[in-house]
């Protein structure tokens, strides 16, 4: 081909609608091949980030027609999931309904209330000499790549679970009667402004959430690492910014794809202290009505006989309040202190339904080892280390709240040590607070009014080791 044609010539993004001219001699016809035919690759899309810049929003890559789709192609939005991981698809438009158009049951009897999706996906972490990707494949893996297999799961769609009561079990159920208060179950409130019926479970140890969780049968987990991970890198590879408090963009941009970030969270009342005592002051319900929206919603709470509108609550696909409302004590993420006053993440290889042990980093995968810390209080890092379905800050500091990743990290200048991970952040944590917000301050055992526990589950046990996929 001419030379000066070539510089002429656009770079194609290769896609479901890209092809090249061939010619069958056997049949004596010339016509169009789909590129995708030739290559054997199934469809995948993601983004990138040139290393360097700080800016965290990144640039597509892949398939732009799947990125289009892709949350409908995973199936993204609220389910009602059994306990034996059967899921029945909830309205899109309004999650009082199936999608079939029957009403449904949020309150028990038809399972949890929860928010996922309904295909596995393949995620691919990569870099080259310029840019950093984060990726996903459906219907197989990427060759050429290494891959980690994310089976169907889902989490929490109200954002948060409650207990029941009566079987000390942790449950997404959307329920106004006491057997289910949230909370830390105080019956003195119940006809109050600030009652705790129909609320998120909260003041309790990880342990005892995840020990209400398992009551659910065979994986069924509460605050369960990989899908905090999960959650975090669809919506970077969804809107394309490491950012999820950038403010919500209604508007595509110029590749049809969606841009921005569900906004900075959550208002706070007048005074959740001295009103709420930092219990939770939204009810389970709010944007039920909603169904699979992906911006922001609003609701009304009384505060000491006053009515007041709380604002900015974000919804991803019908995730309602994943950040930025309750703090979550992780199951399975579990801190080390060292001496030179860095910490270490350690987390388990297996999601199986086993306990991870949280007293001991023996037998456990150290993932990252984070910056060092001068004294006590919150950093930021330049990146952060996404390996096998985890995350952590790397040892890099001179983010920001509007750089790089922007999420907060707490590390609390301790020499030695076991800690646990608190993540998503409160309602007054401000900018710290995100999808890959991480306060290491606490032990494991520690409770809290405001912090509280999303159910989650997965439909099969599975490894966080990424395989290498050979091409033909």
């Amino acid at each position: 081909m001419d030379k000066q044609l070539m510089r002429n010539l656009e770079s194609l993004n290769v896609g479901a609608h890209t092809y090249i001219v061939g010619y069958d001699s056997q049949a004596g016809k010339t016509g169009l091949i789909g590129v995708s035919q030739i290559s054997g690759n199934l469809p995948w899309f993601g983004r990138k980030w040139p290393k360097g810049n700080s800016s965290p929003v990144g640039s597509p890559v892949g398939d732009f027609d799947l990125g289009q789709v892709l949350a409908k192609q995973l199936g993204l939005g609220g389910y009602l999931v059994q306990n034996d991981h059967s899921r029945t698809k909830l309205s899109a438009t309004n999650h009082h309904l199936l999608e079939n158009g029957g009403a449904a049951d949020l309150t028990g009897a038809a399972g949890h209330y929860q928010w996922g999706w309904n295909v596995p996906m393949f995620y691919q972490k990569y870099e080259d000499d310029n840019f950093v990707y984060e990726t996903i494949s459906l219907g197989g893996p990427r060759k050429g790549f290494w891959n980690n297999y994310i089976p169907i799961g889902s989490r929490s769609c109200a954002g948060y679970a409650t207990m029941d009561r009566t079987n000390t079990k942790l449950v997404s159920y959307v329920n106004d009667t006491a057997q289910y208060r949230g909370g830390n179950n105080d019956s003195t409130l119940d006809a109050a402004y600030n009652s705790q019926l129909c609320k998120p479970a909260t003041n309790m140890s990880i342990s005892a959430f995840r020990t209400a969780a398992r009551k659910n049968g065979t994986l069924w987990f509460a605050n369960e690492r990989v899908m905090q991970f999960v959650t975090a890198m669809l919506k970077r590879i969804i809107f394309g910014n490491r950012n999820i408090q950038a403010a919500f963009n209604a508007t595509l941009d110029a590749n049809g794809l969606r841009q921005g970030g569900t906004g900075q969270g959550i208002d706070m009342p007048t005074n959740w202290d001295g009103n709420f005592h930092y219990y939770p002051y939204i009810r389970l319900d709010v944007g039920i009505s909603d169904g699979d929206k992906t911006g922001l919603i609003s609701t009304t709470i009384t505060e000491n006989g006053s009515q007041k509108t709380i604002d900015n609550i974000p919804s991803f696909y019908g995730l309602k309040n994943d950040y930025k409302y309750l703090a979550c004590m992780s199951e399975n993420m579990l801190l080390q202190c060292n001496a030179d006053k860095s910490q270490s993440l350690f987390v388990a290889d297996m999601v199986d339904g086993s306990n991870m042990n949280l007293e001991s980093v023996s037998g456990l995968r150290m993932i990252a080892k984070g910056p060092v810390a001068a004294s006590a209080g919150w950093q930021y890092a330049k990146d952060y280390v996404l390996k096998n379905l985890a995350f952590f800050p790397s040892d890099e500091l001179g983010g920001s709240s509007s750089t790089y990743y922007c999420d907060g990290y707490y590390n609390p200048a301790a020499t030695s040590g076991l800690r646990g991970a608190r993540l998503l952040g409160s309602a007054s944590d401000a900018d710290d607070a995100g999808s890959l917000c991480l306060d290491g301050y606490y032990a494991p055992s520690y409770a809290y009014a405001h912090w509280g526990a999303f159910l989650c589950e997965w439909a099969e046990e599975f490894t966080t080791q990424p395989f290498w996929c050979k091409e033909d």
